[in-house]
C-alpha cells in the first residue's frame, strides 16, 4: 500500500493506484491541464472508501509507501481506469520552440542542411 499525499490531506491507497495517479498527474501537469479522479482509499476506520482528488500542475502531490500487507479492493481496476484517462489526453500545449521561423541553409564544406 501507498500514502498518497496531497495538500488537503494524505490517503492509503493502493500501489497500483498511487502509482497511476502519479502517472497521470505528470501527463496533466505537461499538457497544462487540471482533472478529478475518484480512488479507492482506506477511510479512517480501517474500512474501504473513496475520495476525489483534483489533480494538476498547480496541485502538487507525493507517494510515499505504506509498508502495510492488506491491498486494498479495486486496486487494479481503479489503476487501469485512471492510466486509460492518461491515455486518452490529447496534447494541446505548445511547444516552446517553434521550427517555422527557422531557415534551412546548405553547408557546401560539409555537404549538409542545417538549420
Amino acid at each position: 500500500m501507498k500514502s498518497l499525499i496531497t495538500q488537503v490531506g494524505t490517503y492509503l491507497t493502493g500501489d497500483a493506484t498511487a502509482d497511476a495517479v502519479l502517472e497521470y498527474w505528470m501527463a496533466l501537469a505537461e499538457e497544462r491541464r487540471s482533472d478529478v479522479v475518484e480512488i479507492p482509499v482506506v477511510g479512517p476506520a480501517g474500512g474501504r472508501s473513496s475520495v476525489r482528488v483534483t489533480l494538476g500542475a498547480m496541485l502538487p502531490i507525493a507517494v510515499m509507501h505504506a509498508d502495510l500487507p492488506p491491498q486494498i479492493g479495486g486496486d487494479d481496476v481503479a489503476a487501469e481506469g485512471i492510466r486509460g484517462r492518461a491515455r486518452a489526453l490529447i496534447p494541446t500545449a505548445t511547444s516552446a520552440f517553434d521550427s517555422g521561423g527557422a531557415y534551412e541553409v546548405f553547408d557546401g564544406e560539409c555537404g549538409s542542411h542545417l538549420i
